[in-house]
C-alpha cells in the first residue's frame, strides 16, 4: 500500500487519505506524517468506490468554482452539499456490468420475479431438474452482480442442485438507481419464491449476507447458510462515509437521519443476529480490508451453532474464486460438512 500527497483516491479495496485542498476549499481527510493510514482507514471502503468520488474527482469542473463561492456566503450550502453527497454515497451503488459474451455455466435460463419493483435481473440453472432438486440461492455483494457468484454454480450443478443468483436492485442488469439492505433482504424472498421449490441453502457475499442474514431473521427459510465476508456492523459504513468527508458529530447524525428517512426505519435498530433455527458456515479472510474480520467473528459468536472458517490472503473478493472456499462452501451448503 503506498500512502502519498497530492489528493483523494477512493477504490474498493480501500481508502488512500491525502492533504489537499479543493477547489471549493475543502480539505480532504489529512495523512499521518510518517505516511502510514490513521485509524480506520484500512476497512474504510465498504460502500466508497471510484463512483463515489465523482464529487471530488469533478471539483475541476466549471462548476466547482461557483460552489466554493457559495460556501463564502453561505455557511450552510456546505454541509448541505456533504449530506446531498453522503446520501448518495450510501444508496447509490456503482453498476457493474459483465459483457455479454462472459462465458458462464450452460443451461442458464432467465427467471421471472413478477410482483417485485424494481425490476429483477435473474437466472436460474438446473430448471429441468424439477422443484423435488434442492435449491441454492446465490446473493451477490454491494457494487457487485450474478458474475461475481458464478464460480459456485457448476460445483453446485454437479453435486445435483438447482441453483437461482440475481443482480441486486440498482446493481448490474437490475433497474433502478438506489437500494439498501432491506430491499437487498425483500429481493431475497421475492427471487428464491420465484424459483419455487424449498431452498437448500443460501451464499452471500458482503452485503448480500447482510441482507441473507436480516431475511432469515424475518422467518425467510434458508435452509443453510454460507456467508462470505459478511458485514455485521450496520452503521459502518455510515461512520465511513462521515469520516471521509469529514463531517462533525452534528452533521453525522444529520446524514444518519437522511439514511433513517431512505430505509423507513432508524438503521441504528437493525441488528444481525441470526437464527438458530438456520445453520451457518461464515467464511472470511483475515486480510480483507473491506469488511473487517471481526464483522464475522461478532456474528459468529451471537448466531446459535454458526461454524466459523478463516482463511489467509484471500482479501475481500478472491475467496469468491478460491478452490478450497468453494469447496467448503458446496459442502456444507448439501451435505452440511
Amino acid at each position: 500500500m503506498v500512502w502519498s500527497t497530492g489528493g483523494v483516491c477512493v477504490s474498493k479495496a480501500f481508502v488512500r487519505f491525502r492533504v489537499r485542498r479543493d477547489r471549493t476549499g475543502f480539505i480532504t481527510a489529512p495523512a499521518r506524517m510518517d505516511g502510514r493510514p490513521r485509524w480506520g482507514e484500512s476497512s474504510m471502503a465498504y460502500f466508497l468506490s471510484k463512483n463515489s468520488t465523482n464529487v471530488r474527482n469533478n471539483n475541476q469542473s466549471s462548476q466547482s468554482w461557483l460552489d466554493g463561492l457559495m460556501d463564502l456566503f453561505h455557511p450552510w450550502s456546505r454541509e448541505r452539499h456533504l449530506l446531498a453527497e453522503g446520501r448518495r454515497m450510501y444508496l447509490e451503488p456503482e453498476r457493474a456490468v459483465a459483457p455479454p459474451a462472459l462465458p458462464e455455466p450452460a443451461g442458464a435460463m432467465v427467471l421471472a420475479v413478477p410482483g417485485f419493483t424494481p425490476h429483477i435481473a435473474s437466472r436460474l440453472w438446473g430448471a429441468e431438474r424439477g422443484e423435488a432438486a434442492p435449491l441454492v440461492l446465490l446473493a451477490h455483494g454491494w457494487e457487485g452482480q450474478v458474475h461475481d457468484m458464478l464460480s459456485f454454480v457448476q460445483p453446485l450443478l454437479n453435486a445435483g442442485a438447482r441453483v437461482v443468483a440475481f443482480d441486486a436492485p440498482a446493481h448490474g442488469r437490475s433497474s433502478g438507481d438506489e437500494t439498501n439492505l432491506l430491499e437487498m433482504a425483500r429481493a431475497i424472498r421475492a427471487v428464491a419464491a420465484a424459483a419455487g421449490g424449498k431452498v437448500a441453502a443460501v451464499i452471500g457475499h458482503g452485503l448480500g449476507a447482510a441482507a441473507l442474514t436480516l431475511a432469515i431473521q424475518d422467518g425467510f427459510q434458508a435452509g443453510r447458510a454460507i456467508l462470505l465476508s459478511p458485514l455485521a456492523d450496520l452503521t459502518l459504513p455510515l461512520r465511513q462515509i462521515a469520516y471521509v468527508l469529514r463531517l462533525d458529530l452534528d452533521s453525522e447524525h444529520a446524514l444518519g437521519r437522511e439514511i433513517d428517512r431512505a430505509l423507513g426505519q432508524p438503521l441504528a435498530a437493525l441488528h444481525l443476529h441470526g437464527d438458530e433455527g438456520t445453520p451457518a458456515l461464515l467464511i472470511h479472510s483475515a486480510d480483507d480490508r473491506i469488511t473487517p474480520v471481526a464483522d464475522a467473528l461478532q456474528l459468529a459468536s451471537v448466531w446459535p451453532g454458526a461454524g466459523m472458517h478463516l482463511v489467509q490472503g484471500l482479501g475481500h473478493r478472491r475467496l469468491l474464486s478460491d478452490a478450497g472456499v468453494i469447496e467448503r462452501a458446496v459442502g456444507f451448503a448439501l451435505r452440511g460438512e
